[in-house]
């Protein structure tokens, strides 16, 4: 559906977890998992309820599908007391959102339910970001988009820093095959029409998120969407061309604040139309017998939140990346496969290098990762996975070339996989294989 202007609104409340007297933090919920989601899920419907009875009605109604309606909540929206769920209770989450959001109601909205964390292993925690198209009834991958981050394990499950060079992990939803994922978790997807860019942030202690890379030829980010607790959004932080939105809603204490702007450049906001405080009666828990109901204060330190409501904005122009790419397969294996994209600049000078591995006993989710990249995982039955990539200088009449440093079951090796040209249409790379 061609959408003419899109509308956002930022539900605003703080996600972080409870500081207290002492300077220690408690994160806050529900003894029982399945019901402390179920109580959140219950906050998330009163809220996406009242901002669509707070939206101004146009008069005469404007058609279907002419302005697309964007409710983002901030990073950590569901955690628990444990500082993530198990992953039965993550998937209980992602269905329940789906679900609220599937009535016709909802035609012409889209959420972005903030983030789930979840334990995926003893020691791994991953922070999971749902984008739902509105209207679509079916819990599952229509209509929808999975926005994965892994983080380490650390002081209530908040990541203090990110793996060295970048070991944060993108994933889709099964069928959307077109998301690429960089190595700093930033997911680019097409819903409703519009390319998105969707980066999951983190503490203000984090550098900021880096520019997602994207390939010559790909859709440009027409719409960069930020969920935080704790960091703020820039014009080098996000994906967007020139004239590009970007929308940011942050969860931290009283620093907890939705913005909207213009990348222009330089990024110029947007103002807010209105603000609405969410209600903050006590919720119920469907299915409890007893009947239950939960205090909004037991589960966020400073109550439900605020509704921010921004003015109609015209859907930015769509367009694709411009530039050229040389395509490399690395048969290292018959385990293991490698491909490469060497991207050149619109002038045909040498920008960056991304990289595709395919493993048949790990599954990295057709992520393109950017080079240079360190990575470290294990296999199902426990093997060290190693990936080291770096760019060094080439020889002879080669500019650059691509060093690596890789033990995966069944293949090692050290040295330059491949030289190549400084610019496109130079030497043919010269490769190892």
């Amino acid at each position: 559906m061609a959408y003419s202007s899109i509308q956002f609104i930022g539900y605003v409340i703080d996600t972080a977890p409870q500081l207290n007297a002492d300077g220690s933090q408690t994160c806050l919920g529900l003894g029982n998992p399945q019901q402390d989601v179920q109580a959140r899920c219950q906050l998330m419907l009163r809220a996406m309820e009242a901002a669509a009875a707070s939206l101004p009605q146009a008069s005469p109604p404007e058609p279907p599908g002419t302005t697309l309606k964007v409710f983002m909540a901030p990073e950590f929206f569901f955690r628990g007391t444990a500082g993530a769920y198990q992953l039965d209770d993550v998937r209980l989450a992602i269905t329940t959102l789906q679900q609220m959001a599937g009535g016709a109601q909802w035609n012409d909205w889209m959420f972005v339910f903030g983030t789930v964390a979840g334990t995926l292993a003893a020691n791994e925690t991953s922070n999971f970001c749902l984008v739902q198209q509105g209207g679509v009834a079916s819990p599952g991958d229509s209509g929808a988009g999975m926005v994965m981050k892994e983080l380490q394990s650390n002081i209530v499950a908040i990541a203090s820093a990110a793996h060295p060079g970048g070991v944060l992990v993108g994933a889709v939803s099964p069928g959307r095959p077109n998301q690429q994922v960089g190595y700093d978790g930033a997911g680019i997807f097409q819903l409703c029409g519009i390319t998105w860019g969707l980066d999951i942030c983190l503490d203000g202690n984090m550098q900021r998120v880096l520019r997602s890379p994207r390939v010559p030829g790909s859709s440009v980010v027409q719409v960069q969407l930020v969920p935080s607790c704790g960091t703020d959004a820039d014009a080098g932080s996000v994906a967007c061309e020139a004239g590009g939105l970007v929308f940011h809603c942050d969860g931290m204490r009283d620093t907890a604040q939705s913005t909207l702007a213009l990348l222009q450049p330089p990024m110029s906001d947007v103002a807010m139309a209105s603000s609405m405080p969410v209600p903050g009666d006590a919720l119920p828990l469907p299915g409890a017998s007893p009947a239950q109901a939960v205090p909004v204060s037991s589960l966020y330190a400073q109550g439900p939140g605020t509704l921010d409501c921004y003015p109609p904005q015209a859907v930015p122009n769509a367009g694709t990346v411009p530039g050229s790419v040389v395509r490399l397969s690395w048969p290292a294996s018959p385990q293991w496969t490698f491909n490469f994209l060497l991207v050149y600049a619109t002038n045909g000078s040498f920008d960056s290098i991304r990289c595709e591995i395919a493993g048949k006993t790990v599954d990295f989710h057709g992520n393109n990762y950017t080079v240079p990249l360190q990575l470290s995982t294990r296999d199902a039955v426990g093997n060290t996975v190693q990936v080291q990539m770096s760019l060094i200088a080439g020889s002879g009449p080669y500019a650059g070339a691509l060093w690596c440093r890789i033990e995966v079951p069944g293949f090692v090796f050290e040295g330059n996989a491949f030289e190549f040209s400084a610019v496109y249409g130079g030497m043919p790379p010269y490769t190892v294989w």
